[in-house]
């Protein structure tokens, strides 16, 4: 986007100063006018030869202070004080004038608390009537009410020869991203109306290379490398399938991830694009995974052998849970005796969301004994899902309704015998409950033939393009949130 230069003065205006120096002038005023009132009265009363003298000096104090300057014009506070009093005739004559404003005037309008762009224009110096012209064809293609505190909104003010020599809006220029601008234009010969434009500012795919030791979570070193919090969940998600992150990340264990970062012409962060690469080293087990567009314009993540990460079923079908009750015997919290923990339990609040750990058909949806309301997915004729204790079931999830990895199908609760809410999850192989960790799920997607050179030609040059791109390991701050989660369910949605 390029941008003629402006042949005109650039003014910050303090919309405040002026306003708060009324405020000041009219309470000085005010009592001043008292003070007088009271002066008079004395003077009346015990010498009526002061009254000439009190007079000339309230005249001569009021026509020295500087009234009417202009609000949209930059002011000095330091101007504002009272001239000082002296009996030298010549004091007034060398008041200087406040110098006049030249047009056409830039102004820099900084939003604050409770500003709208309507008071923004006015406090420029528009007419209402005018502003109101403004923001009306600004709302045909932008949302006024969207203003940011702090944000600068750009004015130019000019006396034309169709206003008659009134300062009337040139233009206005609204940020409403890192890249883009809602600009009106004042059309030619036209004294109300305006032309919109929005300016996009164009911007390159750079790439960028982080990681770092894993000294507390993975989402915070990924945080502090610099990494878009985005892109950490889809990260994080890629890997779902493969790693417990409460059990399998230890502390000194390493992450390195290649991706894209969006930026204008003059480096400006614009956003991000892409995870090309990313590779986990977990206690010596080093885990890389590759970004792969295949012949059918699927997106996935594989691995160095062409097996994609994405996995027939998933290990946990619910986000920011804990394991609170792993498979095997324990002493039953209600029962309070040693029973068979069939299951997985995942301590989480009431009412957060439940995915199908994959494809399939509802087998049951109702209440069942001590699982309370209770969901069971077929997935084929070998593998089933199993979901207790919930609150609700998500809306269509009946028998014999298609459900697709991913989707919510249910809510966590506490109903049947739960001593607080919690999800109860089973796996099933041939209608037996297994312990979930054991399971090994086939790959979503194998690569192979003209396919599979494809993916190789791609992966190399990732790895060139990962070599040559220095590593950053500490960009950020230690200050962000850690990430409390056992796993991210991964969507449906392409990465």
């Amino acid at each position: 986007m390029q941008e003629q230069t402006p042949f005109y003065p650039v003014k910050i205006v303090s919309r405040s100063i002026a306003k708060k120096r009324f405020k000041r002038v009219s309470w000085f005023v005010l009592g001043a006018g008292f003070g007088v009132g009271c002066a008079l009265l004395m003077i009346n009363v015990l010498d009526p030869a002061l009254l000439t003298t009190v007079q000339q000096a309230d005249n001569a104090a009021s026509s020295t202070y500087p009234y009417d300057v202009p609000m949209t014009q930059s002011i000095d506070v330091t101007a504002l004080a009272l001239p000082a009093t002296s009996s030298d005739p010549s004091a007034k004559s060398s008041a200087k004038p406040q110098d006049p404003m030249v047009y056409p005037v830039a102004m820099a309008m900084k939003v604050q608390n409770g500003d709208t762009l309507m008071n923004l224009l006015t406090d420029a110096g528009a007419s209402y009537e005018e502003a109101q012209n403004a923001v009306d064809s600004i709302r045909t293609v932008y949302n006024p009410k969207k203003l940011d505190i702090g944000q600068r909104v750009s004015i130019v003010m000019d006396k034309t020869s169709e206003s008659n020599g009134i300062p009337v809006i040139t233009s206005v220029k609204v940020p409403t991203s890192a890249t883009s601008t809602i600009e009106i234009v004042r059309k030619a010969g036209q004294t109300h109306d305006f032309e919109v434009k929005k300016i996009i500012e164009p911007v390159e795919r750079r790439l960028a290379h982080a990681g770092g030791k894993i000294n507390s979570s993975l989402y915070e070193t990924g945080m502090n490398s610099g990494i878009p919090a985005g892109l950490l969940n889809d990260i994080i998600t890629a890997y779902s399938y493969d790693v417990d992150f409460q059990r399998d990340i230890q502390p000194g264990d390493t992450m390195d991830v290649l991706y894209e970062r969006l930026e204008t012409k003059q480096g400006t962060a614009a956003g991000h694009g892409n995870v090309l690469y990313a590779e986990l080293n977990l206690s010596g087990d080093v885990m890389k995974i590759y970004r792969y567009v295949d012949k059918n314009g699927l997106v996935d993540f594989y691995n160095q052998s062409g097996e994609s990460l994405r996995k027939a079923m998933l290990r946990t079908p619910i986000n920011g849970a804990k394991i609170t009750s792993g498979y095997g015997m324990r002493s039953h919290p209600i029962l309070g005796y040693s029973k068979m923990h069939r299951g997985v339990d995942f301590g989480a609040p009431t009412g957060t969301p439940i995915y199908a750990a994959g494809d399939g058909t509802v087998d049951f949806a109702g209440r069942k004994g001590g699982y309370g309301n209770y969901l069971r997915i077929k997935h084929n004729d070998k593998y089933s899902s199993a979901y207790g204790h919930i609150s609700r079931f998500a809306g269509n999830v009946s028998p014999g309704h298609r459900v697709k990895q991913g989707q919510i199908v249910a809510y966590v609760g506490s109903t049947g015998m739960a001593t607080g809410p919690h999800l109860h999850y089973e796996i099933l192989v041939n209608n037996e409950q297994v312990n979930p960790s054991n399971v090994k799920f086939k790959a979503g997607n194998v690569l192979a033939g003209r396919e599979m050179a494809a993916f190789r030609k791609n992966m190399n040059q990732i790895e060139a393009q990962r070599e040559s791109t220095p590593l950053k390991t500490d960009v950020a701050s230690n200050s962000h949130k850690k990430l409390e989660m056992a796993q991210v369910t991964p969507s449906d949605s392409g990465r």
